[in-house]
């Protein structure tokens, strides 16, 4: 069982201890191919790492990135063929044996191309690592001024006695565990810069045909209160003759926008397998109107996902049937 494992690092002090860990609670570490876009000043030592044939390091001044898409982006080019796909942050802590458990929990929901998502439990590494948490799911929270839905997380109900994921509407962007095939269908986006990540890559996704789960058991952990840590936009305010975060950010928030609002079919855009209208009508989410149905304010189970059936669409090339 083979596992291509998608870590971006910014300047990250946890990026070596997220890479051990990973190897260290996995069953079956020497299945793991782990790439790292380490972004950096040479601030940081990865000698524990370097040298592992697991790990692949790309490396990129940290003045020259272009932010967290751009970064998982660069890591998906490395992509090589895998039965399971993991995305994570570089500050992140695994259960042990998550690979075996990761993988047994998507099979357990019988779709045939799950995802497993969401926003991991919360460790801290100046306290000591209890391995307490919560599985949560996403709920629709908010939308921003120019139309970009906001998400926050609660605790799914009664999950110790939940026997598989539970259906999900969103996805989150540091804890994605897919098909081997999810890079290749749904690469990212390298011009959208935070705000409209995880939106984008749900809707892409189930059109692309992937069912979306919450796992109902800790499979990992994120370090949230990162005040003192650098962060992109921190460094990039155009101070060094880069191109200012902002810049970056209002751009991308119109491509965003544009992708939502009027969706079409395309490498970086929608897939062939469910229109985008069938996704809102799933998630319980209206991107013109800006708003959520209750059941996706509150987080109750969305409805049976379209079935997953490949169109014809004469401009993308699809030869696919209804």
């Amino acid at each position: 069982m083979s596992i291509f494992v998608s870590v971006a690092a910014y300047r990250d002090p946890e990026l070596v201890p997220t890479v051990l860990d990973c190897l260290a609670k996995a069953r079956h570490p020497d299945d793991l191919r782990i790439v790292v876009n380490w972004q950096h000043l040479g601030d940081e030592d990865v000698s524990a790492i370097r040298d592992d044939p697991r790990v692949e390091i790309i490396e990129f001044d940290a003045r020259q990135s272009r932010g967290a898409c751009w970064a998982r982006a660069e890591n998906m080019r490395h992509y090589r063929p895998a039965d399971w796909f993991l995305q994570v942050d570089s500050h992140t802590r695994f259960a042990q044996d998550w690979d075996v458990r990761c993988a047994a929990a998507a099979l357990s929901t019988g779709a045939a191309k799950p995802i497993l998502s969401g926003y991991p439990s919360m460790y801290d590494p100046g306290s000591e690592f209890t391995g307490a948490g919560e599985p949560t799911r996403i709920v629709g929270d908010d939308w921003s001024g120019d139309g970009i839905p906001t998400f926050r997380q609660e605790v799914v109900p009664q999950w110790q006695t939940l026997g598989r994921p539970e259906r999900a509407r969103f996805l989150a962007a540091g804890f994605l565990f897919a098909l081997g095939s999810f890079p290749v269908e749904v690469p990212y986006d390298p011009t959208i810069y935070f705000h409209g990540e995880e939106i984008t890559l749900s809707v892409r996704a189930y059109t692309w045909g992937y069912d979306l789960f919450h796992p109902t058991e800790v499979l990992a952990w994120h370090f949230y209160i990162r005040e003192e840590r650098p962060r992109h936009w921190d460094d990039h305010d155009g101070s060094h003759a880069g191109r200012h975060w902002y810049v970056r950010e209002k751009a991308s928030r119109r491509r965003v926008g544009n992708i939502l609002r009027h969706p079409a079919v395309g490498r970086l855009a929608m897939g062939p397998v469910r229109p985008a209208a069938a996704y809102a009508e799933y998630a319980g989410i209206d991107f013109h109107a800006r708003t959520y149905t209750e059941h996706a304010k509150v987080g109750l189970a969305p409805p049976e996902p379209v079935a997953a059936v490949l169109h014809h669409d004469s401009k993308s090339g699809y030869s696919v049937s209804h």
